[in-house]
């Protein structure tokens, strides 16, 4: 009763908060972080967030994807991941993004295009991993009883798939803000358009040239 109550008071006070402003001091440090600290490519959709959702953006997907953060899912199973799901939400940053982040992992490539292409890959065990995460996606983090005996059969208990749920609910937070900036016209970075779905089709000719 005592925490519900602590929520209300904040929830209240934040409704009688007015928004700050930031200033253009505020935005540069937040791009010094990004670009120093962290060594992560300052995005262009990273100049339409505020300062401060930049650095929730970014702390946010730092934890998740740093070695040891899970008990069951390495780092690459968590890049796995992030790409299947950013191929069934079809954002093009982020999958253009997990898809060249995964090929460095040491995946083989036509295992990287087939699940950037939303399909299996060969590997049976990134396959399994990406079938749990199609599972978790595909009912909001639900999983349904045939689900999760076909699931057992592939290695996946609760605990595993508690932890699969949570690294596919980060990625589509992340795939609906992306969708929406690029929906609001910021461009994808050229370095991206080489591993994305688009690559062979729209940007074919522009990195046709960039090669030559």
């Amino acid at each position: 009763m005592l925490f519900l109550r602590s929520v209300l008071a904040a929830a209240a006070l934040f409704a009688s908060t007015p928004a700050h402003a930031y200033t253009q001091a505020d935005s540069d440090a937040a791009a010094k972080w990004i670009t120093e600290d962290l060594k992560f490519p300052m995005l262009n959709a990273f100049t339409r967030m505020t300062p401060k959702l930049v650095r929730v953006v970014m702390e946010n997907y730092m934890n998740v994807v740093k070695p040891d953060t899970f008990e069951y899912l390495s780092a690459s199973d968590v890049e796995t991941i992030f790409t299947a799901v950013s191929a069934a939400n079809n954002c093009e940053l982020c999958l253009s993004f997990h898809a060249m982040a995964l090929g460095g992992t040491g995946m083989d490539a036509a295992d990287v295009d087939a699940i950037s292409a939303g399909g299996l890959p060969a590997d049976e065990s990134a396959k399994k991993l990406v079938v749990a995460a199609k599972y978790a996606l595909a009912h909001k983090g639900i999983i349904l009883p045939r689900e999760k005996l076909h699931l057992a059969e592939l290695g996946f208990d609760e605990e595993m798939m508690v932890e699969v749920v949570y690294v596919v609910g980060q990625m589509t937070a992340m795939n609906q803000l992306y969708v929406h900036l690029i929906s609001e016209g910021i461009d994808v970075e050229d370095f991206l358009k080489a591993h994305g779905p688009f690559a062979k089709t729209v940007y074919k000719e522009a990195l046709a040239k960039a090669e030559l």
